[in-house]
């Protein structure tokens, strides 16, 4: 099996989300009326990437995915998937850190 065949081997769940940030991203470049060579020019990378991202294809860097949402000022997307207050495993974890009594200090 080819190296790139592998990488398409995504659970059906993960590549949805690829497609649709690749679906985004080409709507976000269409309508501020932007060419792919634009969109590929203003990220400093080749058209490939850019065809690649809007694809959604799993093998385009992390990094290229994040600066073509920055590029079409559209990074709140991302960032929202950062917020560890929407992670109910972090949550649970936190809390069962927290003392079960706190004692008054005596000073």
């Amino acid at each position: 099996m080819r190296r790139t065949q592998s990488l398409d081997l995504l659970p059906f769940e993960a590549e949805e989300v690829l497609t649709s940030i690749g679906e985004n991203i080409s709507l976000a470049r269409r309508a501020r009326g932007w060419t792919q060579r634009d969109l590929a020019a203003k990220m400093n990378v080749s058209v490939n990437t850019v065809v690649d991202l809007e694809k959604g294809r799993p093998t385009v860097a992390f990094g290229q995915v994040v600066k073509a949402l920055w590029t079409l000022d559209r990074l709140d997307d991302l960032r929202e998937a950062t917020r560890v207050d929407r992670d109910p495993v972090i949550q649970e974890e936190s809390l069962k850190r927290l003392p079960r009594r706190v004692r008054g200090s005596h000073g």
